[in-house]
């Protein structure tokens, strides 16, 4: 049974919360769009101009993100390399300022219609601060840790949900992502998906704050390369059977048996 948190104080933490939008120079209509969402809910922020990797020289992106084939199936592309380098801004700038947590945003998110009381009732609840509450995304499976008064539960799965669009940092989170990224192995929001290498708790909300604004893919500047030819296809296969393997046995050698088969309760 989720513990029942209760409702927040008249104080408003939302406002106190800092909140850094990452947002690549030249896109200036997703700007738009993202400003004029969070200014609607009331929160302020902090634009974090992203990194273009397609500008670094092709010899620093290869020191920075050599491709490590027992890590990942393919190559990073510059574009999820930009990515990545963009959120580890975010989250030394988190450790610099000492920032106890902080909301990281891309600019291509669609806030929900009750985000702002939603996200009030999170950061009141008084519950211990976990290194990161992705708020954008779901999952099948995964055991409730707690419901929160507006009916928005906390979930713990053993394979958190994809992509980075919305999380919310704890500092010590932010400091154990940071040392579990010194090389880049994987794409930014895969990375997060291997939690035990950085010994992190990565949670979600169900139903989610924030959806994606462009769920087609069609705007995004990534640029993922697919896997190409039967070796890629192999590899990527591969991949995918030992991270589905490596999700169970991780999260049972974590947080128990008993935990490991909650999270797979719907």
């Amino acid at each position: 049974m989720a513990d029942v948190v209760a409702s927040p104080s008249v104080h408003d933490p939302v406002r106190a919360l800092p909140v850094l939008l990452i947002n690549l120079d030249g896109s200036v209509e997703r700007l738009r769009k993202a400003t004029q969402q969070l200014e609607a809910a009331g929160v302020s922020f902090q634009r974090l101009p992203a990194v273009d990797g397609r500008l670094l020289p092709e010899s620093e992106r290869n020191r920075l993100a050599p491709w490590d084939r027992r890590a990942f199936f393919k190559p990073l592309s510059p574009g999820e390399i930009g990515c990545y380098l963009s959120h580890l801004a975010a989250l030394e700038r988190i450790v610099t300022e000492g920032w106890p947590r902080a909301l990281v945003l891309e600019d291509d998110f669609l806030l929900g219609p009750d985000f702002a009381a939603q996200l009030l009732d999170l950061l009141a609840s008084g519950r211990p601060v976990p290194d990161i509450i992705k708020l954008e995304g779901v999952r099948a499976g995964g055991e409730c840790l707690a419901r929160l008064s507006s009916g928005v539960r906390i979930i713990s799965n053993r394979r958190p949900p994809s992509r980075t669009i919305a999380q919310l940092w704890s500092i010590e989170g932010a400091r154990k992502f940071l040392a579990a990224s010194r090389v880049l192995r994987r794409p930014v929001d895969v990375q997060l998906k291997h939690s035990w290498e950085g010994d992190m708790d990565v949670l979600y909300l169900d139903p989610a704050l924030v959806t994606d604004g462009d769920s087609t893919g069609k705007g995004s500047t990534i640029g993922a390369r697919p896997a190409s030819g039967a070796l890629g296809r192999l590899r990527k296969v591969r991949y995918k059977l030992s991270f589905a393997f490596r999700c169970h046995w991780e999260y049972f050698r974590r947080q128990g048996l008993l935990a490991w088969w909650r999270a797979g309760l719907r």
